[in-house]
């Protein structure tokens, strides 16, 4: 019973830490709430670089919604930090060095999705929206509501997001599995199709958008098959 009790403090007190980290990183980010907005909406390359409201409280409300959004991310970052240190002491020294891996590899594709969606996937998506702006005959004038392009960027977040994961999980099975290439290559179509949805939902509804995402995806996948056969071949030799 005192063995449970000691995991059940240790337990108790990592939440502690983890509320503890939200409650002051939302401060933070409320304090720097302009600065926040500001990187939000410079991410979009709004040539007007004004935004509208059509609610006296819809600004604040949007503050609100920045500064939970980004202290949710962070704060998610520290469990899974924690969820690692936590189970690190139940666990062999292989098992504990390939959930670090695991972790790290989580860690760099979710920043490569924060700068995919600010360096690319906002800026090319927001001007081909705006290209039908102007047609043949007709102009349309756009101005953009703070909260519904805050909601466009959560969505296309957490889009991304979920892209770049998939890399990360395909270099994990890549990874546990290099030992079996014939299996992976079976595999191979399916990772195809999975590709192309992800592009599909990820990218601007324009095909070549798509074919580049795409296309990008499947030479990462087939760089990491690469470098796991030659892993294999050089165990072998």
């Amino acid at each position: 019973m005192i063995f449970y009790y000691k995991y059940y403090v240790e337990i108790k007190n990592r939440c502690f830490l983890l509320l503890t980290c939200w409650t002051f990183t939302l401060l933070t980010c409320y304090f720097y709430k302009e600065t926040l907005l500001f990187i939000l909406i410079d991410s979009s390359n709004y040539a007007e670089q004004y935004f509208i409201f059509t609610d006296i409280s819809e600004v604040f409300y949007v503050y609100l919604q920045l500064t939970f959004f980004v202290s949710n991310q962070i704060t998610l970052l520290m469990l899974l930090y924690h969820s690692i240190i936590f189970l690190s002491s139940g666990l062999y020294k292989s098992e504990y060095e390939k959930l670090q891996f695991a972790f790290q590899i989580c860690l760099l594709s979710w920043t490569c999705s924060v700068i995919l969606l600010n360096k690319i996937i906002i800026p090319v998506s927001w001007d081909f929206f705006l290209s039908f702006q102007k047609t043949d005959g007709i102009t349309f004038f756009f101005e953009a509501k703070i909260i519904e392009y805050l909601n466009y960027f959560t969505n296309l977040y957490y889009v991304c997001f979920l892209n770049c994961q998939l890399l990360a999980v395909i270099t994990l099975l890549l990874n546990n599995y290099s030992k079996n290439i014939n299996k992976i290559r079976r595999f191979r179509k399916l990772f195809y199709i999975l590709f192309v949805i992800f592009s599909t939902l990820t990218t601007p509804p324009d095909i070549v958008s798509q074919i580049l995402m795409s296309t990008s995806l499947i030479t990462f996948y087939e760089v990491l098959l690469f470098f796991s056969i030659l892993k294999t071949s050089k165990v072998a030799n």
